[in-house]
């Protein structure tokens, strides 16, 4: 959760330092990872080996590579430490599915992280931490004001639950970007998603292409 919310981070600095980018412009990010040994893409369709999902890979879309990922991680691992609750264990490297993008700000990636030997806690507690995590994130950050809203669904037999974050320029109201983050318990694993992006036409693509890949 702590990495989603740092590439967020790192999106809006950028958007903060990017004084006009034009909406045509395709600016390549690298905050993506894709690792190939974990499921295969074929025919713009992502199969992921570890349980059954596949994913279509939108037109105009790239699949982004795993540049910068390491650094990243370890930035989000060691914020998150300070404010975990004592004695729940989180992973550092959690595994990388797929991710793909238009730009640095329009981009979707997920994750699959193994429970075992770590604290257990029912996903309405997970959604919970994790709301509690993200507020006091930017609580932080003068800059920034958030709207969060969570709700709850079901796609293909999983309970999920999501979030929305949409983050404004505090001094001016300006909506700088929205991530919406999904996430399920699937065979001992917490599957993250992450969909982020600056137009909203762009998020209703990737959530319309996320929630149908769990159609079968």
């Amino acid at each position: 959760m702590k990495r989603y919310i740092f590439f967020l981070l790192f999106s809006i600095n950028c958007l903060f330092s990017q004084e006009k980018i034009s909406s045509n412009e395709t600016i390549k990010g690298d905050l993506i990872i894709a690792v190939a040994e974990n499921g295969k893409t074929e025919n713009n369709i992502y199969s992921c080996y570890l349980f059954d999902w596949k994913i279509a890979i939108p037109a105009g879309y790239t699949i982004t590579a795993q540049k910068r990922t390491e650094e990243l991680e370890k930035k989000g691992y060691e914020a998150l430490q300070s404010e975990v609750p004592k004695g729940l264990k989180i992973n550092p490297h959690p595994t990388q599915l797929i991710g793909f993008e238009l730009d640095k700000y329009n981009y979707f990636n997920c994750s699959f992280e193994s429970l075992n030997g770590t604290q257990k806690m029912s996903l309405e507690e997970h959604k919970n931490f994790s709301e509690k995590l993200i507020k006091g994130t930017y609580s932080k950050i003068e800059q920034l004001k958030v709207e969060l809203t969570t709700s709850d669904l079901k796609l293909g037999g999983h309970d999920f639950y999501k979030i929305q974050i949409r983050v404004y320029n505090a001094l001016n109201d300006k909506l700088l970007i929205i991530q919406e983050l999904y996430n399920s318990y699937i065979d001992n694993h917490l599957f993250s998603a992450s969909i982020n992006y600056t137009n909203e036409n762009v998020g209703m693509v990737l959530n319309y292409n996320f929630t149908k890949s769990f159609e079968k």
